[in-house]
């Protein structure tokens, strides 16, 4: 494996100190959406056409509101409330099967190779995502990652889903607060790490720590990387 380039940040490590990778997962790891890539086939397993309808609905008067993709987020777990968690589990493994085993998966290669080779140098990769961890753990062990950064579901007394979600919420800025407290607790530095993402959306993640990089074609985080002398890390 090449050796990833040297940076400011590799100055004065300390033998041992952990150091990580944080990814965005949707559209820097994978080409897809992974929540509303998911939707349909939990509809059609459920026999539930008409919540997808509804669904489609919500979201289309919600994006021609100009609602924040915080709203977005809470708005998808909605409609999940009732749910049972073993349930969703097991779509999310069959889902997985289906898009990533059974076909071409959709992974973004460049970024992939990233990920691989922090993890071989020792860097440990994290995600940091939106989606929820149903969804993200099958992608996870396959590509080796320990830690996940994402959407925590409330659960009732049943183990069923109250359609709300805990904090921080992991889109915008509270991606940046959930890194911060996992390197709080794993006595890191955030100066050590690396943030990988591809959206505007995801600066207050690439911030946080000494080694950001944007990922991918979007120009004002291109621009924004290319001010401030960050790695821009074309797909």
């Amino acid at each position: 494996m090449k050796a990833l380039p040297s940076r400011a940040g590799d100055a004065g490590l300390r033998a041992g100190q952990k150091r990580y990778a944080f990814f965005d997962v949707d559209d820097t790891l994978i080409s897809i959406k992974s929540m509303f890539d998911f939707f349909p086939c939990w509809c059609a397993e459920r026999g539930t056409p008409e919540l997808l309808r509804d669904f489609e609905a919500a979201f289309a008067q919600a994006r021609a509101e100009g609602q924040p993709r915080e709203a977005l987020n809470r708005l998808y777990y909605r409609f999940f409330r009732g749910a049972l968690l073993g349930d969703l589990i097991t779509a999310g493994q069959d889902w997985f099967r289906r898009r990533f085993v059974q076909h071409p998966p959709p992974y973004i290669e460049r970024t992939v190779a990233r990920l691989k080779g922090h993890r071989d140098q020792g860097v440990a990769p994290v995600f940091v995502s939106g989606s929820m961890r149903p969804l993200l753990h099958p992608l996870a062990d396959q590509l080796g990652v320990e830690h996940c950064l994402c959407t925590r579901l409330v659960l009732d007394g049943q183990g069923r889903l109250t359609g709300e979600i805990a904090s921080p919420q992991t889109i915008g800025r509270g991606k940046a607060d959930a890194l911060r407290a996992f390197l709080q607790a794993q006595q890191a530095r955030a100066g050590d790490c690396y943030a990988y993402g591809d959206d505007i959306s995801d600066l207050a993640m690439l911030e946080a720590v000494g080694m950001p990089v944007a990922v991918g074609p979007a120009a004002d985080l291109a621009l924004l990387a290319w001010q401030r002398g960050w790695e821009h890390l074309p797909l």
